[in-house]
C-alpha cells in the first residue's frame, strides 16, 4: 500500500483552529483519502485522530489494517507511513494532536495506534459528540479562551483513548503497562515536589533506577524529560485558568516544581512557543493556515452533512 507519490484525495472544507488544536471537517473526494510519509523528527509531528461520521473507514499503519465504523475513531501516528480510505463523499473529522500533548498524558500511547485495543463505547460516543460540537459551535468564531479549551480537549482525548479495553487483546506487557501507569500517577501527584528525582521515583515504586529508565525508553524519552513536560503542561493549565493573573507566574512555576523562574520561562517558551504571560490572553491571533480546498458549495455541503449526522 506504500505509495510515496500519493499525498491526498481529501477536500478540507473547514479547518478550525482553537489555540494549538487543529480540527478538520473533510470530505473524501476519491476512495483513497490520505497517504503520508514518515517524518524525520517528533519535535514537530503529531498524532491524527480520524473519525468517519457517515461511512466506514479503512486504515493501515505499521503492518496493522482494519475498519472503523461511522461514529468511531482510529488513532494514527504521523511518525510512520499511514493510509486511510473511505467512499467518495464520506464526511470525516480529523483532529491533529501534537505528540507532546498525548505523550505527557497517556501511558504507552503508541500501543493504541491502529486500534490495537477495543474502544470504550460510552467514552467514544462522548468524544465524538464533543468534537462534532466543537466543529459546529466554533466554526466561525473562537471561544473566549481558546488555549484553555484546547487543553481540556486534549485531556479528554487522552482519557477516552486510555479507557480502551486492553483486556480484549492478549498483551504480555500488561504488568509492565500497569507499572508504568502507577509511576505516571506517582509523578503526577508529586509534580510540586522540587526535589523529585528519578532515584526518588524508583525508590518509591520499589524498582531499580535502571529499570525505571527502561520503562521510559518505551516512549523514546527520559524520566527527566517526561517530568518537565508534565510540569509545563500543568503550568499551562494553571495559567489559562487564571487569565486575570491572580496568581503570579513565579508562584505557578514553584507550584509545578520548578526551582528557578527564569529556567521555567525559557522552558515554557521553548515548549509552547509563547511566553507564559501570553498563555493568559483570552484571545489569540488567528493561526495562519492553508486555504481550504473545494468550492463554496462543497463547504456548505460539509456543514450541512455535519449537522445531519448529529
Amino acid at each position: 500500500m506504500h505509495n510515496p507519490g500519493i499525498r491526498t484525495r481529501l477536500a478540507t472544507h473547514k479547518r478550525i483552529h482553537i489555540g494549538r488544536l487543529a480540527l478538520d471537517v473533510a470530505v473524501a473526494e476519491q476512495r483513497l483519502v490520505c497517504s503520508r510519509e514518515r517524518v524525520a523528527s517528533i519535535a514537530d509531528t503529531s498524532y491524527m485522530l480520524v473519525i468517519p461520521l457517515d461511512e466506514r473507514l479503512h486504515y493501515a499503519q505499521g503492518g496493522r489494517t482494519g475498519t472503523v465504523e461511522a461514529g468511531a475513531y482510529v488513532l494514527l501516528s504521523q511518525m510512520e507511513f499511514y493510509e486511510f480510505s473511505s467512499r467518495a463523499g464520506a464526511l470525516l473529522l480529523m483532529l491533529r494532536i501534537p505528540a507532546i500533548e498525548l505523550r505527557g498524558r497517556l501511558t504507552s500511547v503508541d500501543d493504541h495506534i491502529g486500534r490495537r485495543f477495543g474502544a470504550n463505547e460510552q467514552m467514544t460516543r462522548l468524544l465524538v459528540d464533543l468534537l462534532r460540537g466543537v466543529a459546529e459551535v466554533f466554526a466561525d468564531c473562537p471561544p473566549p479562551n481558546p488555549e484553555a479549551l484546547a487543553t481540556e480537549i486534549f485531556s479528554f482525548v487522552a482519557l477516552a483513548i486510555g479507557s480502551e479495553d486492553r483486556g480484549s487483546t492478549v498483551d504480555v506487557r500488561n504488568a509492565r503497562y500497569h507499572l508504568r501507569r502507577r509511576i505516571f500517577d506517582f509523578i503526577d501527584r508529586n509534580l510540586g515536589d522540587q526535589d523529585l528525582t528519578p532515584r526518588k521515583i524508583a525508590a518509591s515504586n520499589r524498582i531499580s533506577l535502571s529499570y525505571l529508565y527502561s520503562l521510559f525508553n518505551d516512549d523514546d524519552t527520559t524520566v527527566s524529560q517526561f517530568m518537565q513536560v508534565k510540569r509545563l503542561q500543568r503550568a499551562y493549565e494553571l495559567l489559562v485558568a487564571d487569565p486575570k493573573g491572580h496568581v503570579t507566574i513565579a508562584e505557578i512555576a514553584y507550584q509545578v516544581g520548578f526551582k528557578n523562574v527564569s529556567h521555567f520561562s525559557r522552558s515554557f517558551s521553548r515548549h509552547f512557543r509563547m511566553a507564559p504571560r501570553d498563555a493568559r490572553r483570552t484571545t489569540l491571533p488567528a493561526v495562519p493556515h492553508e486555504t481550504p480546498q473545494g468550492s463554496g458549495a462543497g463547504q456548505r455541503y460539509a456543514g450541512a452533512a455535519l449537522e445531519a449526522t448529529a
